[in-house]
Order: structure tokens, then sequence, then C-alpha cells
């Protein structure tokens, strides 16, 4: 990277690297090529969208506060993007990546997005010799724009994309390539292993079993955790933060679907006081819940407490408080069939989203020294953490509230907005969700501005979250209905075998 002069080329490699998911072995190359690039570019020189676009994201993506006002230079007397920029798919394309990254208030990227989005959705608009791979990443583009996208699905779609740039149109030459489809197979039989342990865990512990009601999930729940960090300095994060994962999955299981309500009020009190004794009138599953949550804190502090790191679990511990708290709340409500006012609904299912106590979670096992200041700070529910729980609760709640509607649930989102300004459904639903859409506006926004004395590890895993939720309730909830969609994802990260071919030099 260093031996590349132009900027473009730089450009380009770096967004294959990240694409292709091997960024990871190269961030201080990265830092240092795209630190030279922002320091020493003069921007009102630039006059192509392609480079213009691609240098924006690849800022924001570091961090780097670059003004959106780079773009309105491509603004026609009527402060509407040029027509003339549509026959051009690439910068198209790269314009429509950048403007995902879009902070409040930036209307020039809410045009572009629509701008991009008008040309490159209609198929007619796309000439008829686009070239295979551009036609590929435009499709993938569409589906999942990357600011939205997690990462080992991503890898295992540029893997294929990039296989068809014969031209190395991209800057992906084959041994960029070839070098991460090796990095992608040694991670696969990583996280395969690590699939193995907690699925052997799991079964162990006879959970499947002892919660026949519940959602028997514990692949999808290691692939949950995966999109939160797949490198291979977390895995023992990541089998930690599975195990975490896998029991919020039963308690809200046990809090919305099994439970009575008196019996889960005796089972909230008994967690508020990290009491087993209180628990023995209690139903046996809900005892072993209880245990075997107990039992992970133990094993827990056992592995952190010589690393000086076991006041980790304190936070996490009070943030499990918080959220059983709120189901209970939430099975009250379903108790009663009250539909609250949406303020007084999120003030609630935002702490039940759980993306407060996941990312805490994702803390846990991390090997990097994370202050008390840090906890303290992604426990006070900061804005990236708020946003990334809109994102979940309202996605959720618009593809599954009619179906939830059918039996005694809590009232979703849908119906709180619904009751409070009289609209229809279909009006909801789109409010709701131009609401996800600022909240990912937020998250761009506190990833880039927030205080830059955090690492970036501490902010991926609120955002990996948020994309997560993305992929999971874009169209319907295919965590809950893991047959079709989750299956193929998990299959394509975690089962089918990338396919080597070695590059001539090496023959």
């Amino acid at each position: 990277m260093k031996e590349r002069s132009d900027m473009l080329e730089s450009l380009e490699l770096i967004d294959a690297i990240q694409r292709l998911g091997v960024a990871y072995h190269f961030k201080e190359e990265i830092n240092d090529a795209l630190h030279a690039i922002h320091v020493s570019t003069r921007v009102d020189e630039l006059h192509d969208l392609h480079t213009v676009a691609l240098r924006f994201r690849l800022l924001r993506q570091q961090r780097y506060d670059v003004s959106s006002d780079v773009f309105a230079k491509f603004l026609d007397e009527n402060g509407e993007f040029m027509e003339s920029l549509s026959n051009d798919i690439k910068s198209m394309l790269s314009l429509y990546e950048a403007a995902h990254f879009g902070m409040p208030e930036e209307e020039i990227l809410e045009k572009a997005i629509s701008f991009t989005e008008f040309h490159l959705l209609n198929i007619n608009n796309l000439p008829s010799n686009l070239e295979p791979h551009l036609a590929m990443m435009v499709s993938s583009a569409m589906d999942f724009p990357l600011a939205k996208r997690i990462d080992r699905p991503k890898t295992r779609s540029y893997l294929s994309i990039y296989e068809n740039d014969h031209e190395g149109y991209y800057y992906c030459n084959q041994f960029l390539l070839h070098f991460a489809k090796v990095d992608f197979a040694l991670l696969q039989a990583m996280h395969q292993d690590e699939a193995r342990n907690i699925s052997m865990w799991w079964k162990d512990a006879g959970t499947a079993k002892v919660f026949p009601f519940s959602r028997d999930r514990i692949i999808e729940c290691y692939f949950w955790v995966l999109s939160v960090y797949y490198e291979p300095c977390y895995s023992r994060a990541r089998l930690m933060m599975t195990k975490i994962i896998s029991q919020m999955s039963i308690l809200d299981d046990i809090y919305d679907v099994y439970g009575t309500l008196e019996e889960l009020q005796i089972f909230t009190d008994a967690i508020q006081r990290w009491d087993l004794k209180s628990i023995a009138q209690l139903p046996d599953y809900m005892q072993y819940s209880f245990r075997i949550i107990q039992k992970i804190f133990r094993d827990f502090e056992a592995e952190l407490a010589p690393e000086n790191n076991s006041f980790r679990l304190e936070y996490l511990k009070n943030e499990l408080k918080r959220v059983v708290q709120s189901y209970l709340q939430e099975a009250k409500w379903a108790s009663q069939c009250h539909v609250p006012k949406l303020e007084d609904h999120l003030r609630v299912s935002l702490v039940t989203a759980g993306y407060s106590f996941l990312t805490c979670a994702s803390y846990i096992g991390m090997h990097e020294r994370i202050t008390r200041d840090v906890f303290d700070w992604i426990t006070s529910l900061p804005n990236i953490i708020k946003a990334s729980c809109i994102i979940g609760r309202i996605m959720n709640d618009v593809v599954t509230y009619k179906l939830e509607q059918k039996r005694n649930h809590v009232a979703s989102t849908v119906q709180c907005y619904i009751m409070e300004h009289g609209c229809s459904n279909e009006e909801a639903c789109k409010k709701l969700m131009e609401m996800a859409g600022d909240a990912w506006k937020i998250i761009n926004r506190e990833f880039v501005m927030h205080d830059k004395s955090l690492p970036l590890f501490t902010m991926m895993p609120a955002v990996n979250l948020a994309r997560f939720n993305y992929l999971v309730y874009k169209e319907e909830d295919i965590y809950t209905h893991a047959d079709e969609i989750m299956k193929e994802n998990i299959s394509n990260v975690l089962v089918k075998v990338v396919t080597l071919n070695i590059p001539k030099i090496y023959v």
C-alpha cells in the first residue's frame, strides 16, 4: 500500500481489502494510508464522482469527520444531482454506498440515495453490456448497502463478485483474492470449531429438553455473535457472548410465551436479589433457567478474576436485572391488554430490545483493556445504543405485529402508533420505519463524532448489532422462522467450502 502513489488506486485497494474481510490484517497500514489521504488531498481538485464518494465513505468508516458538501459540485442549478451522472454506474454505486453513511440533516445525502436508487433499481436504466461483476455489485448493494451489512456474509458474497472481476476493475488482483479465500477458509475452520463447542455445551446442559416451548436456536445465537466480531482474537469473547445471548433468548420466551404473571413476578424478584433460595415454589424450568444463568456467571468469574476483569460481570448483571424488570412490565401490559403511548412503550421496549445488554455482553470476554468508564458509558443508554435499540425494536415490530396480535402478546410499537394517531397500519409502519431510518443516521453521527478516546473496538459492537437487526428483520423475522434465509446465511458462512484456485505465479 505504501508503494501506491495514486490516491484512487490506494482507495480501491483499501475498499477491496475491507470488502473481502481481511482488513484486520492491515489495520496500521490502512490507518496510515487514510490519514495521509485525509491530510494531503485537496477535495476541491477532485472532480471524479467515484473518487470523491469512495474517499468520503472510507474516511467516515474510519471515524473522520468529512463534510458531505464535497458532493455539492455534482448538483445542477436546481439543486438536484446531474442526470448525466447516471451514465456512470461505477460512480453511481460509489455514491449510493457513501450516502448510507449520512448523518442527521445531511439533505444532500438523502438526495443521493433517492437519485441512485431510482437509477440502479430500475434494470432498464442499466447498460445492457454491464460487466457481470459490476451487475452483481449493484444487485448486492441494493439488497444490503455496506453501511448495514454484517461482515461474514458480505465477505462470502464479494469473494464471488471479485472472482468475476477479471480486469481488476475494482483493484482486486488474483493474489489479494487468493489471500482472502485462504483467510476465509482458516477463519471458517475456527468458527466451525467454536460452533461445535457451543453446541456441545448446549446439548450437555439439556436446554432444549428443559425448555420445549422456547426457540432452539443455539447456532443462530452463535451466528448472531459472529456478526458482532469474527476476528481470531475474539474467540473467547464469542463463546462467552453466545452463552449469554442463548439465555436471553430463553428468558424472552419465558416472559413472552409461557410464564404466568404471578410466577414471573417471583422470578423477577429472585433475579433482582440474585437469590436462588426464593425460587423453590417456581416451576422447574424457571428454577433451571436461573441456575444456569448463575453458573455461567460463576464460570466467567473464575476466568476473568485472574485478569482483574471480574468487575465486568457487575455491569452485565445489572443490565440483566434491568432487562427482566422491563420484560415483567411488558407481561403486565399484555395481561391487561393495555396499549400504552408510544413514548411509554419505548421507555420499556428499548430496554427489552436488549442491545445495551448485548453490547455490554460483547465486552465481557475481550482481552483488550476496557475501563469502568467505558462500561459506565455503554450502560447509560448512550445515543448510539439507543439508536440501535430503536432499529431493532421497530424493525422487529413491523414484520411481526400481525402474527403476534393473534395471541396474548404485548402491544407492538405499530399498535401504539395507530392508537395514538388514529391512522392505518400502513401509515404507522411507514412513520416508524422513518424513525428507524433516522436512527441509522444517529449511529453514523455518534460513530464519527463521539469521544475519539473510545477505541474503535468499543464502538463496533453497537454498529454491528444494528446491522444484524437489518438482516434479521429486513422482510420477516428470520431468527424465529429460521428455515430458509437464516439457514442459507449460516450455511454460506459456516458450512460451504471456499474453492481455492492457486494463482499461476505459484504453480
